[in-house]
């Protein structure tokens, strides 16, 4: 059963409630509102279907630099928070992780704070 069918290349789709359309070169995508540290999330409700495995797959553009995993100021570690420039997958309430996809400026740059790179980058 699907659950939720979102296809941005099909032009008369919208980005969910929250999320901003960007626009390039041929390619439309939906993604935060704003370029500084925040979160954005949308709930697709699986309306009382249990289910023991989710499947699926997200596209994902970069827009800006993405920092991975930087932690920029306090709180930020956490699932309820922004944690990961990426996409993160959860499910239930409270929030359970599922898997998260983290997006870096390149596996080891010296341009970032190390804790700015993805986990599994070389030291």
């Amino acid at each position: 059963t699907r659950v939720a069918y979102l296809d941005m290349s099909d032009p008369s789709e919208v980005c969910p409630t929250g999320f901003r359309l960007y626009e390039s070169n041929g390619v439309r995508a939906c993604g935060r509102p704003d370029s500084g540290p925040s979160c954005q999330s949308v709930q697709f409700p699986s309306s009382g279907i249990s289910y023991s495995q989710v499947c699926g797959r997200v596209v994902g553009y970069q827009h800006g630099t993405p920092d991975g995993i930087y932690k920029e100021g306090a709180n930020h570690d956490d699932i309820d928070s922004y944690y990961v420039d990426g996409i993160s997958l959860t499910h239930g309430s409270p929030r359970q992780h599922i898997w998260t996809f983290i997006a870096g400026l390149q596996e080891n740059s010296p341009y970032m704070y190390a804790s700015g790179l993805c986990p599994c980058a070389p030291d």
